[in-house]
């Protein structure tokens, strides 16, 4: 019994299959073509990705950890390296980077961080590929030889001249309208009215409504008033205004009324025991010590300077509270004031007395200085305003301080501003959206503030711990009272440039406004392009343009980097994003010859490239930038010679600023001609 037991414990059915080679069927796997592939994709991440190096110090550091400790949101992906116990967290973009950091600063004894870098130079990804398998071919004997997908360019079947020259793209920035400098001057006035240094980040986003782009005004209530959309507000003027006629009614106004106290506007509230004038709540708890020690001798008390100095200073609205829009000057910078029934009633007192005791102020006879408060008067406008920069006598740059718009003004329209005005109290407060990029003021964006501003009262929330130190304001949340949408998610969406698909409809170039630049003689244009000095025609803007254009080219390079379209072959007479030199700039697809390189003219500079189809992106709808490059035929010259041609070449540089003699519009061929005499000289 003891042997037939043994020999069942002996006995296994799966012996006969398990030592059967023929049962024992394996893939056969190359660990170094394995370990290869995770080292070729973990080089093009690197190439193409900034990355943060962690050290597994502990078991509790998991991929889990990492992604909630940083946010999905930054995170395009982790990978473990088992042998030196590290993460490699590869982020979207440089913003993440930065965000990531952020994060590491607040909480540097959670993770351990070795090295980070940021994104290298762009290259051409095929050059990426040959380089790589060029590297693997060493360590794996089945890689793949180097290839390139793309084909050769047919130059000889286009109809259309391209670009003899690879020009690089001109960029300019502009100077910022304040610096440190002019807060640490000696006896400096901005830094006396305005300690929180708010206006160091101060910027004019309207230079394309102030030469026309846009248009800047509509009749309204039949014909009777024009309602002017003027550097982020809305002002009513009428068509018929009123001559003034000498009147006794200031007279009869002081019997019938008295003047508050603290803001000096006249009311008819005032205390029942001493009388004493005041406006409102906020007037009166500006007077409340005073108040105090007078009442009881049933006299109002005698009020200094003093106390009108300290109630002029910019106070934000509690959270909660309903406010109004009174200007906007950058995408994520507004102004609002409350719409409480007290502080409306104030704040319109205060319009109306500058405007009557501004009119007969005598006119600057010199240049102010920075932070000095004027009174600035237009059309038939009169307003307060600060001063900001006088650098240059033609454009002075002023923000109107109790809208918030900031103005471009010259020294005829500035008057002097009575100690009285001044010190009267002010109720436009910036504030920064919350969630909103700061990005250029699309049209669509434009037409849709204007519209918000002064009609649509919003509840303000915020928190304390999101003051922002740096600019000197408030991150808030402004939510519509009527519907209950939030205006910072709406703007987001309207910034926020979606990528259609293939299937959509494109757009042709009539979907942007061209700009008209200016004629005459004596102007000065930037030179965009030259690339066709020798058919006597040249690319070239205003310099306001040319600053312009820089700016939106951002928006289309952080488009461009985001794009998930692997390739693109535009229509042509079609607009489209394409990338040259590394930068992806706006488009329009001028012929298709079927060989993968469609000849792209780059509308913001003027050069005609073929593009390989898979650096080429489909065109956004959002982006409703005007076109603002111009092609000028050089008037007057001769076909050039060699001689003419190096010459032209070394003054028409591009990016240079030259001086015309006389530019002309011909309107009936559509085109534009400048007049250059030294070129003949």
């Amino acid at each position: 019994m003891d042997e037939k037991i043994g020999e069942l414990f002996d006995w296994n059915p799966m012996a006969e299959d398990f030592y059967d080679e023929k049962c024992n069927k394996y893939d056969d796997i190359n660990e170094g073509t394995v370990d290869a592939k995770i080292k070729k994709d973990r080089k093009k991440n690197q190439m193409q990705y900034p990355y943060l190096i962690i050290r597994k110090d502990t078991k509790l550091i998991t991929d889990t950890l990492l992604r909630n400790f940083f946010g999905s949101g930054l995170i395009y992906d982790i990978e473990y390296k088992f042998r030196s116990r590290q993460y490699f967290v590869y982020l979207n973009s440089l913003c993440s980077l930065e965000a990531a950091r952020t994060k590491i600063r607040q909480f540097p004894n959670i993770i351990n961080v070795q090295q980070g870098r940021s994104i290298p130079i762009p290259c051409d990804p095929t050059d990426l590929e040959a380089e790589e398998n060029k590297e693997n071919e060493a360590v794996v004997s089945t890689a793949t030889p180097p290839t390139d997908d793309s084909s050769p360019i047919n130059i000889g079947s286009r109809t259309i001249q391209v670009s003899p020259t690879n020009n690089k793209h001109p960029e300019f920035f502009k100077i910022p309208i304040v610096v440190k400098s002019d807060y640490k001057a000696k006896n400096s006035l901005l830094a006396l009215n305005d300690p929180s240094s708010r206006y160091l980040n101060v910027r004019y986003e309207f230079v394309l409504e102030r030469h026309g782009a846009y248009v800047l005004q509509k009749a309204i209530e039949n014909n009777q008033a024009m309602l002017h959309l003027r550097s982020g507000r809305r002002i009513v003027i009428p068509n018929k205004q009123l001559l003034e006629t000498p009147s006794d009614g200031k007279i009869k106004l002081e019997e019938l009324f008295k003047k508050c106290l603290a803001c000096k506007c006249y009311t008819d509230n005032s205390c029942r025991f001493c009388q004493m004038p005041f406006c409102n709540p906020t007037c009166f708890e500006a007077l409340l010590s005073q108040h105090n020690q007078s009442c009881e001798t049933g006299k109002p008390p005698l009020i200094d300077d003093t106390i009108v100095s300290q109630f002029s200073k910019i106070k934000l609205p509690a959270t909660g509270t309903s406010v109004k829009i009174t200007a906007f000057e950058q995408t994520d910078v507004i102004y609002v004031r409350s719409a409480e029934i007290n502080a409306d009633v104030a704040y319109h007192k205060v319009l109306a007395d500058v405007w009557t005791n501004g009119k007969s102020l005598p006119q600057l006879q010199k240049l102010p200085q920075c932070g000095q408060i004027v009174i600035y008067k237009f059309e038939t406008d009169i307003v307060r305003a600060m001063v900001l920069n006088v650098d240059n006598a033609k454009a002075i740059y002023v923000v109107c301080v109790d809208f918030g718009s900031v103005e471009i003004t010259t020294l005829d329209k500035l008057y002097e501003c009575s100690a009285y005005l001044t010190a009267l109290p002010r109720y436009a407060v910036p504030v920064i959206l919350r969630g909103v990029p700061k990005r250029c003021f699309p049209p669509n964006l434009l037409e849709m503030l204007y519209e918000v501003d002064q009609n649509n009262t919003f509840v303000m929330k915020y928190a304390k711990s999101d003051y922002d130190e740096t600019k000197g304001m408030q991150r808030v949340i402004l939510i519509e009272s009527e519907l209950n949408r939030s205006l910072n998610r709406l703007i987001k969406t309207i910034l926020t440039p979606v990528e259609p698909s293939l299937s959509e409809a494109s757009f042709k170039e009539d979907y942007l406004r061209h700009v008209h630049l200016p004629t005459g003689k004596n102007l000065d244009v930037v030179v965009m392009d030259n690339s066709f000095l020798k058919f006597g025609m040249v690319h070239c803007t205003t310099l306001d343009f040319a600053y312009e254009i820089s700016q939106i080219q951002r928006e289309i390079q952080h488009y461009g980097e985001a794009s998930t379209t692997d390739s693109y072959a535009p229509p042509k007479n079609e607009l489209c994003i394409a990338q040259y030199q590394g930068k992806w700039c706006r488009g329009l697809c001028m012929e298709l010859v079927g060989d993968g390189y469609p000849s792209i003219l780059f509308i913001d500079y003027g050069n005609i490239v073929p593009i390989y189809v898979e650096k080429i992106r489909p065109y956004p709808p959002q982006f409703t930038f005007p076109i603002m490059t111009t092609e000028y035929d050089l008037n007057g010259q001769p076909e050039p010679s060699v001689e003419l041609l190096a010459r032209m070449e070394k003054l028409l540089v591009p990016g240079s600023i030259i001086n015309c003699d006389e530019i002309i519009y011909n309107k009936d061929e559509n085109n534009y001609s400048l007049r250059i005499d030294s070129l003949m000289e």
